[in-house]
């Protein structure tokens, strides 16, 4: 069984830094031993690249987080599970998807990954890198290119090429290991030729470990990278929004999602901003004139809706009123409205609140979707987000 194991981990494992091999080996041990602090794992959050240590354009990938690692049971990775057992290394590995490039600017890796790992001592470091080095070298395609100083003062680290599967398919990746007291660390860069990641990998690389000389939190807010698609310099539609976090009636709500759309979602919509309790949909005219003449005018307009023409300074629009059920067994209910949507016309595009493609429910919820006051408030909030000015390249 462990021979089988190993042989399927030859072959799935040929792409991915340290502690993305590391954690494959995290597997739950047949008796657990005591559990980690927590201590650990803190030292390799505050070591670990940042978002906004990368130019524009890049997100959060998928995955990215801090784990404890466990043993794998397996007898022919012995060495590896005494380590983990005497010494319950904790490590963070965060990846950064690169989702536009700034024009004029310098090609940048589609993807980039920093890791560190966290252990007790310089021993206990020590011994831990040598022995998933070894397992690098047995276990993975890596190709050993040769050792790199990350500046004059700093240490010294080891180049390994490899490809890894990119949605155009397998594509040069570079990594950069190293140790630095009682951490070591792994930084990726992958996408560009192996000339141009080697100088991206050297660069974050470099900035990496002035994180593991200087540790400093790595706070939730610096991690947010919800308006990253609002920066793109492509995405022409005009953005209105209502910042960040809004409180313009009963609490505040805050921006959670934002969709850059095509085809998907509502026809003609170009922009989806999704809020606590209420979306927000953006179309330009013409676009809107699609979704006019699509079955979806009739799903956001069912029996029983009531309409109000509402203007404010910066527009005009219709406040719809209706219920969260979409029929009734005789006429229209007595009680009033329990679901708000609204088109408004501002600036030269057509924003809709709560628009629907659903039969069942209205979209919304909450004081800003179940009243007429809060609608108002939505479309008085509404403000044109100013475009992003990047430096000339």
């Amino acid at each position: 069984m462990a021979r089988t194991l190993e042989e399927g981990w030859r072959l799935a494992v040929t792409a991915g830094a340290l502690l993305a091999f590391a954690l494959l080996l995290a597997a739950p041990p047949a008796r657990a031993a005591s559990q980690p602090s927590g201590e650990l794992r803190a030292g390799a959050l505050e070591t670990v690249l940042r978002l906004h240590d990368l130019p524009p354009g890049y997100a959060l990938a998928y995955g990215s987080d801090c784990t404890a690692f466990k043993p794998s049971g397996l007898r022919t990775l012995g060495a590896y599970d005494r380590w983990v057992v005497g010494n319950r290394p904790e490590g963070c590995e965060f990846g950064y998807e690169r989702r536009f490039q700034v024009p004029g600017s310098e090609p940048t890796p589609l993807l980039v990954k920093g890791e560190t790992i966290n252990t007790p001592s310089d021993r206990a470091a020590k011994q831990g890198f040598r022995i998933l080095s070894r397992l690098v070298a047995r276990l993975t395609d890596w190709r050993w290119v040769g050792p790199i100083a990350l500046g004059p003062t700093g240490p010294t680290a080891t180049l390994y090429h490899f490809k890894d599967g990119f949605p155009a398919g397998r594509r040069p990746v570079s990594v950069l290991v190293w140790r630095h007291g009682k951490l070591f660390a792994a930084l990726e860069a992958g996408g560009l030729t192996p000339a141009d990641n080697d100088g991206a990998a050297l660069r974050y690389a470099q900035v990496q470990q002035r994180r593991l000389e200087f540790p400093s939190p790595y706070t939730e807010a610096e991690r947010d990278d919800t308006e990253v698609e609002l920066d793109n310099p492509s995405l022409k539609v005009p953005v209105y929004w209502l910042g960040p976090s809004f409180d313009g009636y009963q609490g505040a709500a805050e921006l959670q999602t934002v969709n850059v759309l095509d085809e998907d979602g509502l026809p003609g919509v170009k922009l989806e901003l999704r809020y606590d309790g209420f979306n927000i949909e953006t179309w330009t005219q013409q676009s809107w004139k699609r979704f006019q003449s699509s079955f979806f005018r009739k799903i956001n307009h069912p029996r029983c809706t009531r309409t109000v023409a509402f203007e404010w300074g910066a527009g005009h629009g219709i406040i719809s009123a209706g219920y969260r059920r979409r029929t009734f067994d005789e006429g229209c209910p007595s009680f009033p409205p329990t679901r708000y949507r609204a088109v408004a016309h501002i600036g030269g595009v057509v924003v809709g609140v709560n628009q629907t493609t659903c039969r069942c429910l209205s979209p919304g919820f909450g004081p800003y979707s179940e009243s007429l006051r809060g609608m108002k408030a939505i479309l008085r909030g509404l403000t044109l987000r100013p475009k992003p000015i990047y430096p000339a390249g």
